[in-house]
């Protein structure tokens, strides 16, 4: 497994692996680590949501925000809000910057990103400051990541069991045998 800072999953286009990401993220999560960055949920995950909901949450606050243009039932198509997108963009920065996250997670290195905008300075921030990043990268965005990456970058399958490898090989698993400890009252429970 490579020690690279920035592991990319790569996709077939609109095939996202949010469930996998999650899958593989969740030992963190309920060890409570410090995540800064997005991850895409399902609109079909909340009750009275459009299909075009791209929904989002935040893994610092745990909030879900939807960032599709609201365009009405009977609309063709989904629309980005761009504005939201760039104002969650500066708050997964400021984060960065203020709550020393144990990695960023990055749900797309979409079109705005491929641009030059979105999530691309908290990625480049993220790896300035030595803190891991995991990014879903659509394969049509490919070449425009691996010429914004480099070689900092590892390609990982959309797979939970590939994703937790490479968290492992940054240290940023759970032991088990820790988990069980704290479960017993022994010492607090930290990401290794």
């Amino acid at each position: 497994m490579s020690n690279q800072l920035i592991a990319a999953v790569v996709y077939a286009d609109g095939v996202y692996p949010d469930h996998a990401m999650a899958r593989a993220l969740e030992p963190m999560r309920e060890a409570g680590v410090q995540l800064a960055g997005v991850l895409q949920r399902a609109a079909d995950e909340l009750p009275g949501r459009h299909p075009c909901d791209l929904l989002i949450e935040d893994l610092a606050s745990g909030e879900v925000v939807a960032l599709a243009e609201h365009r009405g039932k009977e609309a063709r198509g989904c629309r980005l809000d761009v504005g939201l997108l760039t104002e969650v963009a500066e708050a997964v920065l400021t984060s960065l910057q203020t709550e020393s996250p144990r990695l960023l997670v990055v749900n797309k290195f979409g079109k705005i990103e491929a641009d030059g905008g979105g999530m691309r300075d908290a990625i480049a921030e993220a790896v300035g400051l030595g803190i891991p990043v995991l990014v879903g990268v659509p394969a049509r965005n490919l070449d425009r990541w691996r010429a914004f990456a480099g070689p900092l970058a590892v390609e990982l399958a959309p797979r939970a069991e590939a994703i937790a490898g490479w968290l492992r090989a940054h240290a940023l698993t759970v032991d088990p045998e820790t988990r069980a400890a704290e479960a017993a009252g022994a010492a607090p429970l930290t990401a290794r």
